[in-house]
């Protein structure tokens, strides 16, 4: 085994670094940068292991402290320690953990968060579930939203529209027409803003969508269903935004010239 020597200058340096490209020998390790690495490594497995156990605690606080400190711990052990509290009995400590795994868009956990947003008793940690799937993809993902879009309770219904408005998603396109006749205002106007996301694919929305821009009673719903329908592009929007073009709220006149605007160029 040959003795590597340490160098005293910058030429000697590059000599060295140069015979252990031609003689094959290995840099010595820094000792330090290793240690570090042990260090960090032994601290994360110390916390996921510490906050692991205080998600069994029987406090309630402390276990929905333990949910929100494991959100920063990455890697599937930590996943795998969040779904199973799933089945927390305190409904704002299963909000908790569905927050952290909509963090961490790991796809391991979409079955476990989807099966939560179809059959957890509480709408609150339903609403939590729905929200956590925004980043999410996949056809699991879009068949718990879009039945979501038939919760009982309208907050949930409206996290599942807004879930939805995050990325195009074809597969969601007839069931957000349907949710354009909510009764929740809330729930109209996301559903109008998630088939917009769409743009020319859900152009099948576009008689719902200049329904909702001519007679909703909301104009916020009447925005909304404006810049989506600027977004698809289909010209036989243009006469119902022209005039909401001329509407007195400032805001609708102004996405509905938008909307205008924009079909005008994509279609010219």
């Amino acid at each position: 085994m040959q003795s590597v020597r340490r160098p005293h200058s910058i030429i000697a340096l590059l000599i060295f670094i140069c015979s252990v490209l031609e003689t094959g020998l290995s840099l010595p390790a820094n000792p330090q940068l290793q240690t570090h690495t042990e260090n960090k490594n032994g601290s994360t497995n110390s916390e996921l292991a510490h906050w692991s156990a205080q998600l069994k605690s029987s406090d309630m606080e402390e276990r929905r402290e333990a949910a929100m400190r494991l959100a920063d711990i990455r890697g599937d052990d930590a996943t795998q320690v969040l779904v199973a509290g799933l089945d927390d009995p305190a409904p704002t400590v299963r909000a908790a953990i569905l927050v952290a795994l909509g963090d961490r868009s790991t796809s391991s956990a979409v079955a476990s968060i989807s099966a939560r947003l179809a059959s957890d008793k509480d709408p609150f940690v339903r609403k939590a579930a729905a929200y956590a799937l925004t980043h999410y993809s996949g056809p699991q993902r879009t068949g718990a939203l879009t039945s979501a879009l038939k919760d009982k309770d309208p907050e949930v219904r409206g996290a599942a529209a807004v879930a939805l408005a995050d990325h195009p998603d074809g597969e969601s396109i007839s069931s957000l027409i349907a949710a354009t006749s909510d009764k929740s205002e809330f729930v109209r106007a996301q559903s109008a803003r998630a088939l917009g996301t769409n743009g020319k694919a859900a152009d099948e929305a576009v008689p719902a969508l200049i329904k909702l821009l001519t007679s909703d009673r909301e104009n916020e719903v009447k925005r909304h269903a404006a810049t989506a329908l600027g977004s698809i592009g289909n010209r036989s929007a243009l006469p119902a935004l022209e005039k909401a073009a001329r509407d007195a709220d400032f805001y609708l006149s102004q996405s509905a010239r938008e909307a205008i605007n924009k079909i005008e160029e994509t279609t010219h």
